[in-house]
Parts: C-alpha cells; structure tokens; sequence
C-alpha cells in the first residue's frame, strides 16, 4: 500500500499532471482534448504525463474504436 501511495505523491508532485487532474474533476475527456490544453508541450509529452496519472491509478482510461476517453478516478487521492 505504501508503495501505491509513493506513485501518488509523485504523479501529484508535477503542476502539468496536477492541471490535467483539475482538467477531469470536469467531466471525462479524450486524450486529443487533453493535449490541446497544453500547447506548450509535445504530444508525447503530455501522453507520458497521462501515462504517469494512469499508473497511479489517478485516472482511468477507456478505449472506444480509436478514441481513448479519461475520467478522474479520486480514489487514491481520498486514500492520502
């Protein structure tokens, strides 16, 4: 469990992941709406953000045909 909660203090530890949390808190977006948020990044660069988010367990990712759609998942920060 404390190894969980470390992947949780290091996704949150980032403003770039912590803005795309705030991005969910309004509701599930694709990944496509989410990189347009951040025209300061690559692609790639947001991706691997999300990736970090996903692998703490932050979000939660569904796949539809092609399209990837994010939700919040507040589980882990309630945990904290």
């Amino acid at each position: 469990m404390a190894k969980d909660l470390d992947r949780v203090w290091k996704a949150l530890s980032d403003p770039t992941r912590r803005e795309i949390l705030d991005l969910l808190r309004d509701g599930p977006q694709q990944t496509t709406e989410i990189v347009d948020q951040f025209p300061q990044l690559s692609r790639f660069g947001v991706m691997k953000h999300i990736d970090v988010l996903r692998e703490a367990g932050l979000i939660n990712t569904r796949i539809e045909g092609r399209r990837r759609i994010n939700s919040l998942n507040v589980a882990p920060i309630r945990q904290i």
